[in-house]
């Protein structure tokens, strides 16, 4: 009997923990209450696609579980919110990257100075900036993680990392005709 008993706590012991998956009704709701929120600097076309990309990416990569240990303030917490920010935003990030970079080469009065063609070469810009985020976003972010392991906006940490400001600027000075 003893034996049983040793051998039945083992195995539940090891036993792999079942996590909730995050249903779609949830996943439903995250995108209409994402769609909802004002997104400053991105279109509303992008706002969607990030909507509808993030929600698809949660029931994809998340569980019930770790999104409700996002907002704990413990090693918990911080390893969800870095597999949010991994693999639920950084596959995403290309469309708020993209407006955001346009938006900012646009406003800016230097533009005008560096090409007679601002919005082509803004638009060259931007896009060469999303389509390194399409393949690599997820080692961009885990690179800022490592120089930066308290960030919890993924468009602020892009936009005030200092390492993919100047891969930005290049791109920009790739793009001046």
């Amino acid at each position: 009997m003893r034996f049983f008993v040793v051998l039945t706590t083992l195995c539940l012991l090891s036993a792999p923990a079942f996590a909730t998956p995050v249903s779609k009704d949830a996943a439903n709701a995250y995108y209409q209450n994402c769609k909802s929120q004002s997104a400053e600097g991105m279109s509303r076309k992008s706002q969607d696609f990030m909507c509808a990309c993030t929600a698809a990416k949660m029931m994809d990569h998340m569980s019930v579980e770790d999104v409700k240990m996002m907002g704990q303030q413990n090693e918990s917490g911080r390893k969800a919110t870095n597999k949010m920010i991994i693999q639920v935003y950084a596959p995403c990030i290309e469309y708020p990257a993209r407006d955001h970079y346009y938006n900012n080469c646009i406003s800016d009065p230097k533009t005008k100075t560096m090409t007679s063609s601002p919005k082509a070469m803004c638009s060259c810009m931007a896009g060469e900036i999303a389509d390194h985020l399409k393949n690599n976003a997820q080692t961009v972010f885990r690179e800022i993680l490592t120089r930066n392991p308290n960030i919890t906006d993924p468009m602020g940490a892009l936009t005030s990392d200092s390492e993919f400001q100047q891969f930005a600027r290049r791109k920009l000075l790739g793009c001046v005709r």
